[in-house]
């Protein structure tokens, strides 16, 4: 069976794994000169720097199972989700996490939180029940009883239940670190979903979590063509004939593409109204992610980030100190900031010059942070026009029937990406592994 894989990303390769474990002949065409897609990393002076999607929930399934394939399993650590929240000018820790011992062990900070006002937690109040029995229905890849919250934003759902304190100090916050952008641009069941993963561990791998694609670019290296992008679909009949692409039209008995839905569209220009409307749905935040090396950290040394509300101003959304994850992403003592800009604010800074975007995110974590020096060791900049899908209210219904219904409407057509299901990094490698297997049925 020859199948081509369009996209070397993180679905892309999980897909190839799946199908030359199979015995599948594959190639995979990438448009750029690196995989690895919206998880890749790189080494710089000693740090290790996560250029895009930063942590593993601890209800990834599907990806720590692929670690351990890979031979990763070893690598696998957590880290506590311990984070400073900036309101009034003061920091409010807390830790992001429901076990008993863990808020037992905090609860002198609990004493001392101060983020919501008597009124604010009465709303919190209303909401912790309203989680605690939702929660099972909130799973990233199955989430077929969570499809009566993707009606409404979760902005919508927290001014209706909840309250503008939920809304501003707990759901915007999750919202905008999460996916970079809004709570009005996410449907409830995504939103929730997102708050009940981030209640429990986070973790990584030793050496970032690039290592991941690292590992399944290595696998399949031989079958694998970077800076080969492809530039059309060939639908005929109702079936897949191949890919035209720079190099002249490669002949295929399967596609599977598994580049972002805004890209699909435009590489699929035949896809049924039936396959591309549910596409049409997805929706990216931008994000101007920016990174300094420090000689020491800044943060108090069990804190892994500052959240910023959007009360605050701020053109970033939450700032991390990498050194937090594992101590082999720095030298012993150093400090890796990473800075995270959303909406907005992450638009402008994309079109500005790297000059420009590292003075002014240096004077706005000093805002925060006086003692960040004016002369870091180094900075890097990443800049993604199209960071995370933000899963607007209607589109898990939408892909949810296409998957059931017309899925297979165009034989040998394929679909893999973080769309396919609630967007995250399981997402991205079950959708791939889901699609390796639905060609090899076929």
């Amino acid at each position: 069976m020859n199948v081509i894989v369009i996209g070397a990303g993180t679905s892309g390769l999980a897909a190839a794994h799946a199908l030359r474990g199979k015995g599948a002949e594959v190639t995979v065409l990438e448009a750029k000169s690196t995989p690895g897609g919206r998880i890749f990393g790189i080494h710089k002076q000693g740090y290790t720097l996560d250029l895009g999607a930063q942590f593993f929930f601890k209800f990834y399934d599907t990806t720590f199972q692929l670690c351990r394939e890979l031979g990763l399993g070893d690598d696998i650590v957590s880290f506590p989700f311990r984070v400073g929240i900036w309101k009034n000018g003061r920091m409010n820790p807390a830790t992001a996490d429901i076990d008993p011992k863990v808020l037992w062990k905090q609860r002198m900070d609990l004493l001392r939180f101060r983020l919501f006002s008597s009124k604010g937690l009465l709303q919190v109040a209303r909401l912790l029940p309203f989680l605690l029995k939702r929660h099972r229905d909130l799973h990233f890849t199955d989430f077929q009883n969570a499809l009566d919250l993707d009606r409404e934003s979760l902005a919508e759902l927290a001014r209706r239940s909840f309250g503008d304190e939920v809304l501003e100090y707990l759901f915007q916050p999750i919202a905008s670190c999460l996916t970079l952008g809004e709570p009005e641009e996410i449907s409830a069941a995504y939103g929730l979903s997102l708050l009940w993963y981030a209640l429990h561990e986070l973790f990584t791998l030793k050496k970032g979590i690039g290592a991941l694609t690292d590992r399944l670019y290595r696998e399949s290296r031989d079958a694998i063509r970077l800076s080969t992008p492809a530039r059309r679909v060939v639908i005929e009949g109702g079936a897949v004939r191949g890919v035209e692409t720079g190099q002249g039209f490669m002949e295929a008995d399967a596609v599977i593409c598994t580049t972002t839905a805004t890209s699909a569209l435009r590489l699929i220009p035949d896809l049924p109204s039936v396959l591309r409307s549910p596409l049409e749905k997805a929706r990216y935040s931008s994000c101007c992610h920016v990174m300094f090396g420090l000689s020491r950290r800044l943060l108090p040394d069990d804190w892994f980030a500052v959240v910023l509300p959007r009360l605050s101003g701020s053109a970033m959304a939450a700032f991390t100190d990498d050194s937090a994850k594992s101590p082999a992403y720095v030298p012993p003592g150093a400090g890796l900031i990473h800075c995270f800009t959303f909406g907005k604010h992450a638009v402008e800074l994309n079109q500005s010059p790297d000059g420009q975007v590292v003075s002014r995110l240096q004077d706005e974590i000093r805002k925060y942070l006086p003692a960040m020096p004016k002369e870091p060791l180094f900075s890097e900049i990443c800049r993604w026009d199209e960071a995370v899908c933000l899963a607007a209210p209607g589109m898990l219904t939408a892909i949810n029937r296409m998957k059931k219904q017309n899925y297979r409407d165009v034989k040998g057509l394929f679909l893999a990406g973080e769309y396919m299901y609630m967007p995250s990094v399981e997402a991205a490698l079950r959708s791939g592994i889901d699609a390796a297997e639905a060609a090899l049925r076929s």
